[in-house]
């Protein structure tokens, strides 16, 4: 169905009402034209049969009466059989001739009122009942006196002709309002056809893939030069990411080193005997922080590599479920420290293709925040199995959840739901977007389902190994 605000229905609504407008202006151009022709050829009959009259009995007045010169004419032209009228005056209005009432009796000759002099063209009125009437007056010059000769008839049949070509007009409008709809909208489509591919692979670009191209429709019009603004609007995004990207790299490296000799400094310095308890502590929270720095950079570091395309060191099939059992046996010290029940099912033969470093880090990132937010005895599930062509890994926990506002914006770098208790576990907000990177170089993906208070269910699909 069409949305009355897009451009579509526009284009198409504008399409149908000038077409309609044009085809009523048609209309009314073929109206007029057949019914100056249909009352042209019968006004044309009518003035020749007037010059007949004039020219060969009318003449005869010299020598005969007007009743002898009326029947002659009845003879000829049957007016009243043929339901037509004929009058004859002379100059002084004076009444040479008058036909007499037709046969079906709809009018009166004698109630028809004069017609101008010389409208060999024709004259429409309406005469008795409301009945169309056409009448043709011609002058003519007989014997040297002057004479009109008034001819007409009844214009029902050319009127019924002239009702006929408007009603089928009319009844052919839904009929071309409807082919005009249809060929409106594919016409419309296929003129933004261009602007739909353009939507297309704008939807697919992302900073992964900044390199892609909008495709350039050659129609030397506006989405031409649309589509090579983008495009030159995509290359400076590329520049800038690229930049962006080199400059966290280059920062998280430089930091490493100054990192370390901090941590060197201040361990060897804790370690001093003659160290006061309070100056002690001091110095344990800031050795603290500077592991959480360190902790950040080396993650800021994974980040700039994972966008700098690194995200895949090997290439080889390997077992996802064997790699999430090794991986939670190792993080199982974490969950006995809170009496955290793991609880791993695996599937047989659910083989991916990847770099299993890379993707251990998924796992160490997903189960990790699994025990940080599950409460003391609480339990977390591990499920590996295969559906359809895909691997599936599902981590459930029964924890505090996530509220439903935050849940689009959990895998944005930086971003952590509760910022005080997440800087408390040692959160960092890079963990979920490192694993959504990773998860999509394996040409895989990774969705979050939770609820504040109902536990949190993380989902990873990954394509089977062939």
């Amino acid at each position: 169905m069409l949305n009355p605000r897009s451009i579509h229905f526009r284009l198409v609504m504008w399409y149908i009402v000038i077409t309609i407008l044009v085809s009523a202006a048609v209309g009314v151009i073929i109206y007029q034209t057949v019914r100056i022709r249909i009352y042209g050829e019968v006004a044309e009959v009518f003035r020749l049969r007037s010059l007949n009259i004039g020219e060969n009995i009318l003449p005869r007045l010299k020598n005969e009466t007007p009743d002898q010169v009326g029947e002659d004419i009845e003879h000829q032209f049957y007016p009243e059989a043929s339901n037509r009228f004929i009058r004859i005056t002379d100059k002084d209005h004076k009444i040479v001739y008058l036909s007499g009432p037709p046969k079906d009796g709809h009018f009166d000759p004698a109630n028809i009122q004069m017609s101008p002099v010389d409208m060999a063209r024709g004259s429409y009125m309406k005469v008795g009942d409301n009945i169309p009437f056409f009448v043709v007056s011609v002058p003519v010059i007989a014997n040297g006196k002057s004479y009109l000769i008034e001819m007409g008839g009844e214009a029902d049949v050319m009127e019924s002709t002239l009702y006929s070509l408007i009603s089928t007009q009319l009844a052919l409008l839904p009929a071309l309002v409807l082919i005009l709809s249809g060929g409106g909208l594919i016409l419309v489509r296929r003129s933004l056809a261009p602007v739909d591919a353009l939507r297309r692979t704008a939807a697919r670009i992302t900073f992964g893939n900044l390199k892609n191209r909008l495709p350039v429709a050659r129609t030397g019009d506006s989405i031409e030069y649309l589509s090579l603004t983008l495009n030159q609007m995509l290359t400076r995004l590329e520049d800038a990411y690229e930049q962006s990207g080199r400059f966290a790299a280059d920062a998280a490296h430089e930091l490493r080193t100054p990192l370390a000799i901090m941590r060197g400094e201040l361990e060897s310095f804790a370690l001093e005997k003659q160290l006061a308890a309070p100056l002690r502590e001091r110095v344990l929270s800031m050795l603290e922080e500077s592991e959480r720095l360190t902790h950040i950079t080396d993650m800021l570091l994974a980040m700039s590599r994972l966008d700098a395309g690194e995200s895949k060191v090997r290439d080889e099939i390997f077992d996802l479920a064997a790699l999430v059992r090794d991986t939670a046996d190792q993080m199982a010290l974490l969950a006995e420290e809170k009496d955290i029940a793991l609880d791993i099912r695996e599937g047989e033969g659910v083989a991916v293709r990847g770099d299993p470093a890379r993707l251990k880090e998924v796992v160490v990132n997903i189960l990790d925040n699994a025990i940080k937010y599950t409460p003391a005895s609480g339990n977390v599930e591990l499920s590996v199995f295969s559906q359809e062509d895909k691997a599936v890994l599902e981590v459930r926990d029964n924890g505090i959840g996530i509220p439903k506002e935050a849940l689009p914006h959990v895998f944005e770098r930086f971003y952590r739901v509760d910022k005080a208790r997440s800087r408390e576990e040692g959160g960092t907000g890079l963990g979920l977007s490192i694993a959504q990177s990773i998860c999509h170089a394996h040409q895989g993906s990774i969705e979050i389902e939770s609820g504040e208070g109902q536990g949190t269910l993380c989902r990873v699909l990954l394509p089977l190994a062939a």
